[in-house]
């Protein structure tokens, strides 16, 4: 996996060094943890949430 991280996250830049920083964070969380559910893999209700902020997908709606 550690293959998979480099290649998605080791180059990841952004103007902001906290936001770079929160990628890479997040990158090697998901590849050390891959398969289980983001609630398994962050520990905290913080590292979770502030996971889900980063992502670019919207909040999701179901519909019945």
């Amino acid at each position: 996996m550690q293959t998979w991280w480099k290649k998605n996250f080791a180059e990841c830049q952004f103007s902001d060094q906290r936001l770079t920083h929160r990628a890479l964070k997040i990158g090697q969380a998901i590849c050390e943890g891959f398969g289980q559910a983001l609630s398994s893999i962050f520990k905290t209700a913080t590292e979770l949430k502030r996971s889900y902020e980063f992502s670019p997908m919207g909040k999701l709606a179901l519909l019945l």
